[in-house]
C-alpha cells in the first residue's frame, strides 16, 4: 500500500502517503466538526497531489476549512501549509520561533503553554522531538494526535488501524535499545509520556504509520514500565 485514506471514526480520517526515501508513512489527519473541517499537519510538499485528491475525496474544500494544526515544524509535518490562509495555521509559538522568516509568514496564529484548550481541539506540549512538538486531543472521538513523539517509522501498515500487537512490541524494544543509549533524556520523554495520561484516549494517531485503537492507558504505562527499568 502507498497511499490511502483511512477512516478512524465516522468524522475523523487519516491521510497516509508513503515515502520511499524512507521506507516509511507519512500520516496527517482530518476532522470532521459539524459543517466545517480541522485538519492536523499537512505532509510534504513533494506529496501535495496526493494530500489535496485526499481532502476533495473526504469533502474538506478549502473553504469549509477552519483549522489547520501543525504538532511540530518539521517539513514533513508543515509541508503544505501555504495552502490554507495563514489566518487558519497554528503552530506553537517554541517551534515558530525555530522557523525561518519566510516560513513564519504561513502561521497566523501560535500558542504557547505546556497545555490547555484550543478551538476545537485541547493540546500538551511534549518538548522532545522538538522545542514546540505538541500532542493534540479530541474529546469527541478520543484521538490523540501525537505527532512524531511516539511514531512507527519503517513499519508496515498491517490493518492501519487496531491493536496493533507486532507493532507495538517493536516500538517497546526500540526504546529499551534507546534508553540504554541515551539515557540522560529518558526523564523528559518519560514525562511527556505521563501528561498523556490526562486524557482518555482510545486511538493513538501517530505521525508516521499505524494508528493504535485500544488499552492507551496501559501501553503508554508499558512505555514508561521499559524506560524506568
Amino acid at each position: 500500500m502507498n497511499n490511502a485514506i483511512a477512516p478512524i471514526t465516522d468524522s475523523t480520517w487519516a491521510i497516509i502517503t508513503y515515502e520511499d526515501a524512507w521506507n516509511s508513512y507519512v500520516n496527517s489527519y482530518v476532522i470532521k466538526q459539524g459543517d466545517s473541517f480541522v485538519l492536523i499537519d499537512s505532509h510534504q510538499r513533494k506529496q501535495r497531489a496526493y494530500f489535496q485528491q485526499a481532502l476533495e475525496g473526504i469533502g474538506a474544500k478549502p473553504e469549509r476549512i477552519d483549522y489547520v494544526y501543525f504538532t511540530h515544524r518539521h517539513a514533513d509535518h508543515i509541508g503544505n501549509a501555504d495552502m490554507f490562509p495563514s489566518r487558519n495555521n497554528w503552530i506553537h509559538l517554541d517551534d515558530y520561533y525555530e522557523l525561518d522568516d519566510f516560513s513564519q509568514t504561513l502561521f497566523g496564529h501560535t500558542f504557547t503553554g505546556s497545555g490547555g484548550d484550543l478551538p476545537s481541539l485541547r493540546f500538551r506540549q511534549l518538548a522532545f522531538h522538538t522545542e514546540g512538538s505538541v500532542a493534540f486531543f479530541d474529546p469527541q472521538s478520543k484521538i490523540c494526535f501525537v505527532g512524531d513523539h511516539i511514531c512507527f517509522e519503517k513499519t508496515e501498515l498491517g490493518e492501519v488501524i487496531g491493536k496493533e500487537s507486532e507493532c507495538r512490541a517493536a516500538y517497546r524494544q526500540q526504546l529499551k535499545t534507546w534508553a540504554g543509549e541515551e539515557p540522560d533524556r529518558v526523564p523528559e520523554y518519560v514525562e511527556s509520556l505521563e501528561a498523556l495520561l490526562d486524557w482518555p484516549i482510545e486511538f493513538l494517531a501517530t505521525g508516521h504509520g499505524p494508528i493504535l485503537q485500544g488499552e492507551i492507558a496501559d501501553y503508554l504505562h508499558e512505555l514508561i514500565g521499559v524506560l524506568r527499568t
